[in-house]
Protein backbone atom coordinates (compact mmCIF):
# COMPACT_ATOMS: atom_id res chain seq x y z
CA UNK A 1 0.00 0.00 0.00
CA UNK A 2 2.07 2.82 -1.12
CA UNK A 3 1.62 6.57 -1.36
CA UNK A 4 2.34 8.00 -5.17
CA UNK A 5 2.22 11.87 -6.23
CA UNK A 6 2.13 13.12 -9.68
CA UNK A 7 2.55 16.45 -10.59
CA UNK A 8 2.34 18.46 -13.68
CA UNK A 9 2.69 21.82 -15.46
CA UNK A 10 1.84 22.52 -18.98
CA UNK A 11 5.14 24.74 -19.96
CA UNK A 12 8.54 24.53 -19.19
CA UNK A 13 8.39 28.37 -18.15
CA UNK A 14 5.80 27.07 -15.74
CA UNK A 15 7.49 24.79 -12.33
CA UNK A 16 5.81 21.66 -10.17
CA UNK A 17 7.74 23.16 -7.20
CA UNK A 18 4.28 24.20 -5.01
CA UNK A 19 2.76 20.46 -6.46
CA UNK A 20 5.82 18.64 -4.79
CA UNK A 21 5.64 20.14 -1.70
CA UNK A 22 2.02 19.84 -1.44
CA UNK A 23 2.70 15.69 -1.81
CA UNK A 24 5.71 15.71 0.41
CA UNK A 25 3.67 17.53 3.32
CA UNK A 26 0.59 14.23 2.55
CA UNK A 27 3.36 11.76 3.19
CA UNK A 28 4.49 11.13 -0.27
CA UNK A 29 8.14 9.97 -0.63
CA UNK A 30 10.13 12.04 -2.99
CA UNK A 31 11.44 9.45 -4.88
CA UNK A 32 7.50 8.59 -5.43
CA UNK A 33 6.66 11.33 -7.06
CA UNK A 34 6.33 11.77 -10.74
CA UNK A 35 6.83 14.98 -12.33
CA UNK A 36 5.72 16.03 -16.25
CA UNK A 37 5.39 18.89 -18.14
CA UNK A 38 2.70 18.17 -21.09
CA UNK A 39 -0.28 20.01 -21.72
CA UNK A 40 -3.88 18.60 -19.76
CA UNK A 41 -5.38 18.35 -22.46
CA UNK A 42 -3.13 15.48 -23.37
CA UNK A 43 -4.81 11.98 -22.95
CA UNK A 44 -3.31 10.12 -20.19
CA UNK A 45 -2.62 7.32 -22.20
CA UNK A 46 0.25 9.38 -24.33
CA UNK A 47 1.80 11.15 -21.61
CA UNK A 48 4.86 9.25 -20.80
CA UNK A 49 5.46 9.77 -17.09
CA UNK A 50 2.09 8.89 -16.08
CA UNK A 51 1.39 6.31 -18.27
CA UNK A 52 4.49 5.09 -16.61
CA UNK A 53 2.88 5.85 -13.07
CA UNK A 54 -0.14 3.92 -14.10
CA UNK A 55 1.41 1.30 -15.18
CA UNK A 56 3.46 0.62 -11.63
CA UNK A 57 0.58 1.03 -9.24
CA UNK A 58 -1.23 -1.58 -7.19
CA UNK A 59 -3.95 -2.73 -5.58
CA UNK A 60 -3.92 -1.04 -2.05
CA UNK A 61 -2.14 2.17 -3.84
CA UNK A 62 -3.22 5.60 -3.56
CA UNK A 63 -2.54 8.36 -5.99
CA UNK A 64 -2.12 11.69 -4.71
CA UNK A 65 -2.24 15.17 -7.01
CA UNK A 66 -2.82 18.30 -5.62
CA UNK A 67 -5.43 19.68 -8.19
CA UNK A 68 -8.23 17.83 -10.08
CA UNK A 69 -6.75 19.44 -13.43
CA UNK A 70 -3.34 17.60 -13.17
CA UNK A 71 -4.84 14.63 -14.32
CA UNK A 72 -6.34 16.66 -17.10
CA UNK A 73 -8.61 18.70 -18.92
CA UNK A 74 -11.09 16.56 -21.01
CA UNK A 75 -13.87 14.97 -18.47
CA UNK A 76 -14.26 12.13 -20.51
CA UNK A 77 -9.83 11.10 -19.95
CA UNK A 78 -9.68 12.39 -16.46
CA UNK A 79 -12.99 9.46 -15.57
CA UNK A 80 -11.18 6.91 -17.98
CA UNK A 81 -7.91 7.11 -16.17
CA UNK A 82 -9.74 7.20 -12.84
CA UNK A 83 -11.96 3.80 -13.65
CA UNK A 84 -9.07 2.22 -15.12
CA UNK A 85 -7.25 2.65 -11.53
CA UNK A 86 -10.35 1.85 -9.63
CA UNK A 87 -10.53 -1.42 -11.84
CA UNK A 88 -6.99 -2.60 -10.32
CA UNK A 89 -7.71 -1.51 -6.60
CA UNK A 90 -6.62 1.75 -6.85
CA UNK A 91 -7.43 5.02 -4.71
CA UNK A 92 -7.30 8.82 -6.01
CA UNK A 93 -6.42 11.75 -3.88
CA UNK A 94 -7.22 15.18 -5.13
CA UNK A 95 -5.63 17.16 -2.32
CA UNK A 96 -7.26 20.58 -2.49
CA UNK A 97 -10.64 19.19 -3.00
CA UNK A 98 -10.17 16.71 -0.33
CA UNK A 99 -11.92 13.96 -2.48
CA UNK A 100 -10.68 9.87 -2.74
CA UNK A 101 -12.37 8.30 -5.34
CA UNK A 102 -12.54 5.24 -2.90
CA UNK A 103 -15.94 6.50 -1.63
CA UNK A 104 -19.28 6.78 -3.93
CA UNK A 105 -19.28 10.21 -2.37
CA UNK A 106 -15.94 11.18 -4.03
CA UNK A 107 -16.55 9.60 -7.40
CA UNK A 108 -19.73 11.58 -8.03
CA UNK A 109 -17.99 14.59 -6.83
CA UNK A 110 -14.94 13.75 -9.23
CA UNK A 111 -17.36 13.80 -11.93
CA UNK A 112 -18.81 17.23 -11.29
CA UNK A 113 -15.50 18.55 -11.33
CA UNK A 114 -14.16 16.93 -14.12
CA UNK A 115 -17.09 18.46 -16.17
CA UNK A 116 -16.07 22.03 -14.97
CA UNK A 117 -12.50 21.43 -16.06
CA UNK A 118 -13.65 20.77 -19.37
CA UNK A 119 -15.94 23.51 -19.70
CA UNK A 120 -13.18 26.03 -18.45
CA UNK A 121 -11.46 24.30 -21.21
CA UNK A 122 -14.08 24.73 -23.86
CA UNK A 123 -14.42 28.41 -22.78
CA UNK A 124 -10.92 29.55 -22.94
CA UNK A 125 -10.79 28.03 -26.40
CA UNK A 126 -13.78 30.13 -27.29
CA UNK A 127 -11.92 33.24 -26.05
CA UNK A 128 -9.27 32.58 -28.23
CA UNK A 129 -11.20 31.89 -31.26
CA UNK A 130 -13.52 35.28 -30.45
CA UNK A 131 -9.62 37.07 -30.03
CA UNK A 132 -8.88 35.99 -33.35
CA UNK A 133 -12.18 36.93 -35.12
CA UNK A 134 -11.78 40.40 -33.62
CA UNK A 135 -8.10 40.70 -34.87
CA UNK A 136 -9.19 39.85 -38.26
CA UNK A 137 -12.57 42.26 -38.06
CA UNK A 138 -9.90 44.96 -37.16
CA UNK A 139 -7.74 44.35 -40.63
CA UNK A 140 -4.81 42.58 -38.01
CA UNK A 141 -3.34 39.79 -40.64
CA UNK A 142 -3.22 36.37 -38.66
CA UNK A 143 -0.02 34.38 -39.34
CA UNK A 144 3.59 34.29 -40.55
CA UNK A 145 4.63 38.05 -42.36
CA UNK A 146 4.86 37.45 -45.89
CA UNK A 147 8.21 37.37 -47.76
CA UNK A 148 7.79 39.62 -50.45
CA UNK A 149 6.06 43.07 -50.59
CA UNK A 150 3.68 43.61 -53.18
CA UNK A 151 5.88 45.68 -55.19
CA UNK A 152 8.18 42.31 -55.37
CA UNK A 153 5.20 40.47 -56.18
CA UNK A 154 4.98 42.97 -59.29
CA UNK A 155 8.64 42.27 -59.80
CA UNK A 156 8.77 38.99 -59.77
CA UNK A 157 5.96 38.82 -62.73
CA UNK A 158 7.75 41.28 -64.69
CA UNK A 159 10.97 39.38 -64.43
CA UNK A 160 8.76 36.06 -65.41
CA UNK A 161 7.22 37.73 -68.49
CA UNK A 162 11.14 39.21 -69.43
CA UNK A 163 11.61 35.27 -69.39
CA UNK A 164 13.49 34.87 -66.36
CA UNK A 165 13.53 31.45 -64.18
CA UNK A 166 12.34 30.91 -60.70
CA UNK A 167 15.58 30.23 -59.62
CA UNK A 168 17.08 33.34 -61.03
CA UNK A 169 13.99 35.35 -59.78
CA UNK A 170 14.69 33.92 -56.57
CA UNK A 171 18.41 34.83 -56.46
CA UNK A 172 17.46 38.39 -57.35
CA UNK A 173 14.40 38.48 -54.72
CA UNK A 174 16.64 36.82 -51.52
CA UNK A 175 14.23 34.14 -51.34
CA UNK A 176 13.92 30.52 -51.60
CA UNK A 177 12.92 29.13 -55.61
CA UNK A 178 9.47 28.33 -54.08
CA UNK A 179 8.33 31.45 -52.87
CA UNK A 180 9.42 33.06 -55.98
CA UNK A 181 7.90 30.66 -58.05
CA UNK A 182 4.28 31.60 -56.49
CA UNK A 183 5.33 34.97 -56.45
CA UNK A 184 5.91 34.83 -60.46
CA UNK A 185 2.36 33.11 -60.47
CA UNK A 186 0.58 34.94 -58.43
Amino acid sequence: MGKYGYARVSTSRQQTDNQVTDLLREGVNEDSIVTETISGATSWKTRPALKRLVRKLHAGDTLIVAKLDRLGRNALDVLTLIDVLKKRGVAVRILNLGIDTSGAGGKLFLLLLAGFAEFERNIIRERVLSGLETAKARGTRLGRRPSLLEEDLAQARRLKAQGLSAREVAKLLHVSKMTAWRAMNS
